[in-house]
């Protein structure tokens, strides 16, 4: 039981660690136009943060913080400080601290270009906090989970995924439903194929699709323990299309300045 509740634990943190790597390669393209316009220290907090200097590219930002503490470009040193911790390759990676600079650029910056992106990370990073206590919850409740819920079909679906065979647990996630299509273990399924295909190593990863079995199973499966954390992921899917409409957002008003 305690390596099931484990796995399942890594799992859920290995999506969101997925879905991390796609925001920042999604901010990538900005923060280098950006970081043209801005003076040599945020020039070089970028060289170092790409050089994979992260107490470097922390020190750069914070001197400029302190240069700036109320005005331009002081807002880019918050938002380069919450990236920095945020960031997946970062080995002293802090979320707490991310959020702190994030809700310090809303609060404090109001007015800057960042603080929609900021509010938006604000969100994501919240929606982790209840993911994890979620987590906690429903570990607790694992231990009374009653051993139809624990069939065949969902065994072999845990340790094809864990193999790397998506579309097998897949396969074995499906069984399931068409044998509980209204009833537990069902809505188990339509989560697991949730997450299956929201996995970073999963080469069919389909955002889309995520977002399907998780509408499914709140619509399907509302007394369901896992109906409040499908909740939460159909949530952080809807705001990873708000920041990306963002993005396009702020590269029309470049182009547009640019004219």
């Amino acid at each position: 039981m305690g390596r099931e509740q484990n796995g399942t634990r890594q799992f859920l943190y290995f999506c969101v660690a997925g879905l991390i790597i796609t925001l920042l390669a999604a901010c990538a393209q900005i923060e280098i136009k950006l970081t043209e316009q801005e003076n040599a220290q945020l020039q070089r907090g970028q060289q170092l943060l790409v050089q994979g200097d992260f107490e470097g590219a922390l020190r750069e930002n914070r001197e400029v913080l302190t240069r700036f503490p109320q005005k331009p470009p002081g807002d880019e040193a918050l938002f380069n400080m919450g990236m920095i911790y945020v960031h997946y390759a970062n080995p002293k990676k802090d979320y707490g601290q991310a959020l702190h600079y994030f809700s310090r650029l809303k609060k404090e910056f109001p007015e800057s270009p960042r603080t929609e992106q900021a509010k938006t990370w604000v969100s994501i990073l919240e929606t982790m906090e209840k993911l994890r206590l979620k987590d906690i919850e429903i570990e607790k409740k694992m231990k009374e989970v009653s051993a139809e819920q624990k069939n065949a079909h969902l065994r072999r679906g845990k340790r094809l995924l864990l193999q790397g065979d998506f579309e097998g647990a897949l396969r074995e996630n499906q069984e399931v439903l068409a044998r509980f299509p209204q009833k537990t273990p069902g809505d188990v399924a339509l989560f697991n194929m949730g997450l299956i295909h929201l996995h970073y190593a999963n080469p069919k990863r389909d955002i889309g699709w995520a977002l399907h079995f998780f509408s499914r199973l709140v619509k399907e499966f509302p007394e369901s323990p896992r109906a409040e954390e499908a909740k939460i992921w159909i949530g952080m899917l809807e705001t990873m299309e708000k920041t990306r409409q963002i993005d396009i957002e702020i590269e029309e008003k470049k182009r547009e300045l640019r004219r």
